[in-house]
């Protein structure tokens, strides 16, 4: 899903506001409060899934089904340890931007 054109300003600030916006129409339409955006000055977007928005298994139905809608393929799960936590971490696209929807580290024993 692109949510506006792929043109990629020149300048970094104009970049970094271009990806922000598409990040914001982005999850929006998605409809998922409490998500949490950052643009870096590569105009790179990360999107973090906090776990007060469910266990794991809703976290990962929540990277996935976002990281699919922004056009991205690959989601992967990393168990750390012997926990019950998980990061899981999709990526994609966004106007062009490359997005990155990720969990919150897992804790290690």
């Amino acid at each position: 899903m692109t949510t506006t054109g792929s043109l990629i300003p020149a300048r970094p600030l104009a970049a970094q506001a271009h990806a922000l916006h598409a990040a914001a129409v982005f999850l929006e339409h998605g409809g998922t409060a409490g998500l949490s955006v950052t643009v870096d000055a590569s105009a790179f977007i990360t999107v973090h899934v906090p776990d007060q928005l469910g266990d794991a298994a809703a976290r990962a139905v929540l990277v996935t089904a976002l990281a699919t809608a922004a056009s991205g393929d690959t989601v992967r799960s990393i168990a750390l340890g012997c926990t019950a936590r998980y990061r899981i971490t999709g990526h994609g696209q966004l106007a062009g931007h490359p997005l990155i929807i990720t969990t919150p580290p897992a804790d290690t024993p």
